[in-house]
């Protein structure tokens, strides 16, 4: 069983558990509560299917393009996942929330043989940080 995690946009949060078809999925969209979320969001697929962590056979994650914060947290928690459970990880640019495309990567990477250790962001443009109001100059 194989989980999803798409992070990469907070308007559009994916997760969802493959095992040759969808076992559960949850779309949703979060402000700026993804990582008070997001863990109990995961728990919840688990929970809903009868299933344990253990029961983990890969981990799919999107890398980017996307949020620069949405993408950390979604990769952060794939790559201790896989770590934890010592599976497989694979990292998808541009992961859409079709689950017809989801489904076609899911076969693929099914049958595939090499996959990474870990995974990193892609986040397809440097990051836009601003300067603090409150911040004087010297």
């Amino acid at each position: 069983m194989i989980l999803v995690i798409n992070t990469a946009h907070n308007e559009n949060i994916f997760l969802g558990l493959w095992d040759k078809k969808w076992l559960e999925k949850n779309e949703w969209s979060t402000g700026h509560n993804l990582t008070a979320e997001i863990m109990d969001k995961i728990a919840g697929l688990y929970k809903n299917t009868g299933k344990t962590y253990k029961d983990t056979t890969g981990v799919m994650v999107n890398t980017g393009p996307g949020s620069f914060t949405g993408l950390r947290i979604g990769i952060s928690i794939a790559n201790t996942m896989a770590y934890s459970l010592n599976i497989p990880i694979v990292g998808l640019y541009e992961i859409e929330n079709k689950p017809e495309f989801m489904e076609k990567e899911l076969q693929r990477l099914c049958r595939k043989k090499a996959f990474e250790k870990v995974v990193f962001p892609e986040y397809g443009k440097e990051p836009n940080i601003t300067q603090s109001k409150n911040r004087k100059s010297c």
